[in-house]
């Protein structure tokens, strides 16, 4: 390796190093408390329940017809 490329990987090394020490500070600080509460008998609900059968229009006229 050059010396140039050798100062270039210390570089991206450095930046990759500081950018995950941020996400991970920026995740500590106000992501890891954070909680989601699944009400089970709605989630079974969703999975169930059959697809809608609408179709979506852009122009005003249904599409498959």
């Amino acid at each position: 390796m050059k010396p140039s490329d050798q100062g270039l990987l210390r570089h991206l090394t450095l930046v990759v190093v500081i950018k995950l020490a941020l996400i991970t500070a920026l995740w500590w600080a106000f992501i890891r408390d954070a909680k989601v509460t699944v009400d089970p008998g709605a989630m079974a609900a969703q999975v169930v329940a059959p697809a809608s059968t609408k179709q979506h229009t852009t122009s005003g006229e249904t599409h498959g017809q």
